[in-house]
């Protein structure tokens, strides 16, 4: 009687095993890198703003002046306001404190300012650059724009659904609600803009519209371009888990804003959209699971 049969049977089952343990185990390791990019990463970010949450409330204005710690309801985080002595206090756009401002937000620092959207419950330290590191503890400024309270247009990307997903509900925004940003510089309040009055004249570069929104090209540099006013620009990639394409809010400054920088004066279009094509470049280099 041969026993062929039976082994290439017990081969077969234990090929069988062996497989569904290697689907097993593959499963598991899926499962926990999708469960590391949707909590890991945040967690990640949460910690990074932690720390800058706790740098901005422990900053104190110079030894020329006293302090008192109060909560203000239109300031942000807790504030903790200067107190001149026998000195005039100069206030800022917004009515912030200029020592006390320039205190929270070093030049040194990784944050260029606070981000306050109400409508869609974020509140974000902002990075100085859209470098990769950047955006893994916070939306990020484009260096080759102008400061959020300038004239022209200041812009900021932000990650969709990973490292905190900032910019993860700017697609449930709407025309008229608010976008504040503090910095050294001051404290500016915008308004969600109507796309189709933001973006007037480049409908056919429009890949999608919505209330407060436009999908556009990841290579469409004009979105960051000079539109005559003073706006602020939210990008972020779409859809979520993919750089495919990029989803795009503007909002207008409705509050008192500042001159255009001497230092931007000079700079020429042309090295402008040098400057965002690099930033750009970063989001469009990154991978679905590391989306922006």
């Amino acid at each position: 009687m041969t026993t062929e049969g039976p082994a290439r049977r017990v081969r077969a089952g234990r090929a069988f095993v062996a497989l569904g343990v290697g689907c097993g185990l593959a499963a598991i390791a899926v499962a926990g890198y999708a469960a590391w990019e949707l909590w890991g990463t945040s967690t990640y970010e949460a910690s990074a703003q932690t720390e800058l949450r706790a740098a901005y409330e422990a900053a104190v204005v110079p030894e020329s002046t006293t302090t008192v710690t109060s909560v203000a309801e239109d300031a942000g985080p807790t504030i903790t306001e200067a107190v001149a002595e026998d000195t005039e206090v100069e206030l800022l756009p917004g009515g912030v404190e200029a020592l006390l401002m320039s205190a929270r937000f070093p030049d040194h620092g990784d944050a260029l300012a606070f981000l306050e959207i109400p409508a869609i419950d974020l509140t974000k330290f902002v990075m100085r650059n859209v470098s990769v590191d950047a955006l893994r503890s916070g939306p990020g400024h484009y260096e080759g724009t102008v400061r959020p309270g300038f004239a022209g247009n200041s812009a900021l990307a932000g990650h969709r659904t990973t490292y905190g997903a900032p910019f993860g509900r700017v697609d449930e925004l709407e025309p008229g609600d608010q976008i504040v940003v503090s910095s050294k510089d001051g404290r500016f309040t915008y308004a969600v803009m109507d796309p189709m009055v933001a973006f007037a004249g480049y409908e056919d570069e429009i890949e999608e519209l919505g209330p407060g929104f436009v999908v556009v090209d990841p290579d469409d540099t004009w979105i960051v371009g000079d539109f005559g006013d003073s706006r602020l620009t939210l990008t972020s990639c779409h859809p979520e888990l993919s750089s495919r394409e990029r989803i795009v809010v503007a909002a207008q400054l409705v509050s008192d804003g500042l001159e255009l920088p001497n230092f931007f004066t000079m700079v020429d279009p042309d090295l402008l959209e040098e400057l965002v094509s690099e930033d750009l470049s970063v989001l469009n280099g990154l991978t679905a699971s590391d989306d922006a």
